[in-house]
């Protein structure tokens, strides 16, 4: 990285957002999304599993540029936000409500996934245990190459339902900010310790490989080849235990949100 580029980087960026928020010059603003297009890139690659069955990666970027341009046009700092953690989260909500807004998850999937919930917590509480797969298998009535074709379509459709929830927190979060006064912004505080509590401890309840896996994903953001390759098993069984842990974390987080 050249010098310029670098004072460009650490302080001309925030003075060209201010000439852009005082002229709108339509330059200055394509000039502020190219310098910020790594967050459309960023935010892309990073909720790869959520899209890859479904769109390509350039697609992605795309949409994020075009929620960049608009938060470029939106941001306020007078709000006390640094524009990279508001274009962020803009970017990566957009990213997750178009997949969801597309429906790219057919019916199908969300109802095998359904079956195979039930067909797993009536073996937990037969058993006392985690079932196998072929006994999963088995309850089901399912051979075990259909099994993993099964959790492998799951997989794309409960990363893509646990990041919108974890989305819908965060833009709950933001309006109380936005909305409050002192006093409340506080208590908005407490909650989302709390909720990142109840998180921490839904994680601890998960098996050995489900945290590991959790925490490769969402965490070091590696692909599910990549963890499968760590881990040294199949990516369809890394498929189920992500499946199986989000299914997990999800079902704690609304029911603590539900109170």
């Amino acid at each position: 990285m050249s010098t310029e580029e670098k004072e460009f980087h650490e302080e001309d960026a925030v003075r060209l957002m201010e000439r852009y928020r005082q002229t709108h010059d339509v330059e200055l603003r394509n000039q502020l999304v190219m310098h910020y297009s790594y967050i459309a890139k960023a935010c892309a690659v990073q909720l790869r599993g959520v899209y890859q069955n479904y769109a390509q990666l350039e697609d992605i970027v795309n949409h994020g540029i075009i929620t960049l341009i608009d938060c470029v046009e939106r941001f306020d700092p007078q709000k006390g936000k640094r524009f990279e953690s508001y274009a962020y989260m803009r970017v990566r909500g957009a990213v997750i409500s178009l997949v969801r807004q597309q429906d790219w998850i057919p019916r199908r999937v969300r109802m095998t996934a359904k079956k195979i919930q039930e067909a797993h917590d009536t073996l937990c509480n037969a058993l006392m245990r985690e079932p196998t797969k072929q006994e999963l298998c088995e309850e089901l009535e399912m051979q075990p190459e259909a099994l993993d074709k099964a959790f492998m379509e799951i997989s794309s459709a409960t990363m893509l339902s646990f990041e919108g929830l974890i989305q819908n927190v965060n833009q709950m979060g933001d309006l109380l900010e936005d909305f409050s006064d002192e006093n409340s912004k506080v208590d908005n505080n407490i909650y989302q310790q709390e909720l990142r509590q109840k998180l921490a401890e839904a994680i601890d309840q998960l098996s050995e490989r489900e945290r590991l896996v959790v925490t490769l994903f969402y965490y070091e953001r590696l692909k599910i080849a990549d963890i499968a390759e760590i881990l040294g098993v199949s990516i369809q069984r890394v498929s189920q235990l992500s499946s199986r842990a989000v299914m997990k974390l999800r079902r704690t987080l609304e029911a603590y949100m539900k109170g």
